[in-house]
């Protein structure tokens, strides 16, 4: 009777040693789709990458498993919904980011912003700081007043 081998040796008569699963593209996945849930609402254009890259590793991670080279099939998958979810959301803040921008600057908002850019520079150069501070003030109400005839709310 020949004696067992230690735990994690191997003789030559035996098979060789499973490979280690690499789950590295579903681990991947879950992170980047956390990530690009978490981060889409204050910066959308790295949170949809975070998505992109949230659903690339959560394919590659997915076929891994069906090749039974990877363990790791729930981790994928929930890197890949989180990733097309990140994704949505990000087109959806993008769309209606630029409509909102384009009614605004469609409604005069561009001009508004000259204006206000134009009576900040003016009151920087007023003297004194109690004079700064009144022009700014001033500038802050013809601004405000303006808002009003562009849709946005006012006093």
């Amino acid at each position: 009777m020949t004696e067992p081998f230690p735990q994690g040796q191997w003789d030559a008569g035996t098979a060789a040693p499973p490979p280690k699963p690499k789950n590295g593209m579903g681990v991947a996945a879950l992170v980047f789709g956390i990530l690009g849930l978490l981060t889409c609402w204050w910066l959308p254009v790295i949170g949809f990458i975070f998505g992109l890259l949230a659903v690339i590793f959560g394919v590659i991670g997915r076929g891994r498993v069906r090749k039974q080279q990877a363990t790791n099939g729930g981790a994928a998958l929930t890197g890949l919904i989180l990733g097309l979810l990140s994704v949505i959301v990000n087109i959806i803040l993008m769309i209606v980011v630029g409509v909102g921008l384009f009614a605004f600057f469609q409604s005069g908002g561009g001009n508004s912003l000259d204006q206000l850019q134009q009576c900040l520079a003016q009151a920087q150069n007023s003297g004194n700081p109690a004079a700064v501070q009144q022009a700014l003030a001033q500038c802050q109400e013809q601004f405000q007043s303006q808002l009003p005839n562009l849709g946005g709310g006012g006093q």
